[in-house]
């Protein structure tokens, strides 16, 4: 099956974890890290990788023992900062450590872009630290952010060189401890930033309104004593020929008139431009709910949890997750290594191979390869085409068409095997999990012989063990029996097809050997399509006669045996039909 683009750098950044000793797991439910596992929440292939990327990056960078009671203790606004600052540190130290993923955070970044631009303007801190973390992403070469950038007009010049200042720190901070101190200086430099605007504010507001209440307070008392004046002194004037203690009156009127127009507007001026100038000058009568400012943000109040990866869960579930509802959740893993189960209960051990058993699945397998590698019109099944060869054919060189090629079967195969209380312990024959332990390594050691073919086997019950990985050429021939509990199958086929779907063959294929009784019947059929999705054939074996309606894998081809010298005939029949 194609994969897509996502898919495939999913895959790049999950096998360079792997090779670290990192176990990534896909399932139902959220995305986290526990320190040595990290667990991707079953999704569109973008979001998980964006999850992917920043659950790497904080296993890989965060110091979670030394903030973990920080974390705790601190007030939500502190915590938010100390987030937004430690997810620009651990990008970029990934980045620097990946430096192919650069890539792969320009396209989930515009997830966050998506996340951002949706949001309202709050008053709170929260709207500061967003424009903290887009900076931040811009520093670290995520371009892709820019969109998101147009919501922050309202950032002054000051400001933001206050943002990008902490940006940078945060990139150079050596550990998450250095990080929680800047975050703490951050908040003090805003508080100090913002008292200081809202003192400026109210100075310039107090000097205005009393420069415009002077102006306004002369002008209307000029304008008003220049008019009464001037009306009194024109009816003197028509009034010349009348008797002279007429004349007098007027005059006396008229000096009286000019003396208390002048006060009259002085006085009358001097109140309206003294409460006008009160009032423009009062910053915190705005509305503070409607407007978009730096004073007018609330710097101890956060409403979101500013933690990139639970922005992106948020995210994730306003999304259409019908395709995804039924996949289980993940399976607990066991925290042992094989050699430490070994030197623990060596007792405790597979039981002996069946030789005649073995043989005649090795040559079963080895028949069907040979069969399936036969050349046909000049390609093969498998294995990809010789470019040079073609080149050669197709310049004129006769040779080329004769010369065979070895071809590898391109092939993984994860065999699963049911180790709860049901199969018992494999004393004898008389258990089921004595014929499970026997089949299991004889299609295990039968099909790591081939050319191509790369083989895992693990143990599950209510957990799950890994005894041999892909990457391990050879199964040990010593291996540790462990009865796990319950039968979580569908949460183990999660975890086995997390790894098969890791690899690049052609071909992916998990054996489930089982007695078909699994807790939940409904999680094996949400794997089962999952994994059918993307391209993991599942073929069950069923140790004992059980009805299959019960097992969850009612709608695929099951072999069932009682005994391991049934199993090469029924191994060859499923591979033949699916491999």
């Amino acid at each position: 099956m194609k994969r897509n683009t996502e898919q495939a750098s999913f895959s790049m950044l999950s096998n360079a974890l792997t090779r670290k000793g990192v176990n990534v797991t896909i399932a139902g439910g959220s995305s986290y890290t526990n320190g040595k596992r990290i667990v991707i929440g079953v999704g569109p292939w973008d979001q998980m990788v964006c999850s992917l990327l920043h659950e790497s990056a904080h296993l890989n960078h965060t110091n979670f023992s030394a903030i973990g009671n920080v974390m705790q203790q601190t007030s939500t606004a502190l915590k938010n900062a100390i987030n937004v600052l430690e997810d620009i540190r651990i990008d970029l130290r990934n980045i620097r450590e990946f430096p192919g993923a650069i890539q792969s955070y320009q396209s989930s970044r515009r997830i966050l872009v998506d996340i951002i631009t949706k949001r309202e303007f709050t008053n709170c801190l929260d709207d500061i630290l967003y424009y903290v973390l887009l900076v931040g992403n811009l520093e670290n070469g995520i371009t892709a952010i820019k969109p998101a950038l147009a919501g922050f007009d309202w950032v002054t010049l000051e400001l933001d060189k206050l943002c990008l200042k902490y940006a940078q720190l945060a990139q150079t901070a050596k550990d998450t401890l250095e990080v929680r101190e800047l975050a703490e200086n951050l908040l003090l430099e805003l508080a100090a930033m913002q008292q200081a605007n809202q003192q400026e504010a109210e100075a310039e507001g107090e000097a205005e309104g009393e420069a415009e209440g002077e102006a306004e307070g002369e002008a209307e008392g000029e304008a008003e004593g220049e008019a009464e004046g001037d009306a009194e002194g024109d009816a003197e004037g028509d009034a010349e020929g009348d008797a002279e203690g007429d004349a007098e009156g007027d005059a006396e009127g008229d000096a009286e008139g000019d003396a208390e127009g002048d006060a009259e507007g002085d006085a009358e001026g001097d109140a309206e431009g003294d409460a006008e100038g009160k009032s423009n000058g009062n910053t915190s009568g705005k509305a503070l709910s409607n407007s978009k400012g730096f004073n007018e943000i609330d710097l101890e109040q956060s409403f979101e949890d500013l933690d990139v990866g639970k922005l992106l869960e948020a995210h994730r579930y306003q999304q259409d997750m019908s395709n995804y509802s039924r996949v289980p959740e993940p399976i607990k893993v066991v925290p042992y290594t094989v050699q430490e189960l070994l030197r623990g209960n060596p007792s405790n051990v597979f039981p002996a191979a069946n030789l005649q058993v073995n043989g005649a699945v090795a040559n079963a397998v080895k028949v069907m390869f040979r069969q399936r590698n036969m050349k046909l019109s000049g390609v093969t099944q498998f294995g990809e085409l010789d470019e040079d060869r073609l080149v050669d054919a197709f310049l004129g060189n006769p040779g080329a068409k004769n010369i065979r090629r070895d071809i590898a079967a391109n092939l993984s195969v994860g065999v699963l095997l049911d180790a709860s209380g049901s199969m018992g312990y494999p004393w004898d024959d008389t258990h089921r999990s004595y014929v499970a332990t026997k089949a299991a390594m004889a299609m295990t050691q039968a099909l790591e012989k081939q050319s191509g073919v790369l083989t895992s086997l693990s143990l599950f019950g209510d957990f799950y063990l890994e005894l041999k990985g892909f990457a391990l050429k050879k199964t040990p021939s010593v291996l540790p029996y462990v009865e796990l509990g319950g039968t979580s199958t569908g949460s183990a086929m999660m975890e086995m097809g997390s790894k098969l779907i890791l690899q690049s063959s052609q071909k992916k294929v998990m054996f489930v050997i089982t007695d078909g009784q699994p807790d939940v019947p409904q999680e094996v059929v949400g794997s089962l399509d999952w994994l059918a999705q993307h391209g993991v054939v599942v073929l069950p074996v069923i140790i004992g006669q059980v009805d299959v309606r019960f097992t969850g894998f009612k709608d695929l081809k099951v072999a069932c045996i009682d005994h391991v010298n049934e199993l090469p005939k029924q191994l060859m029949q499923l591979l033949k039909q699916h491999i």
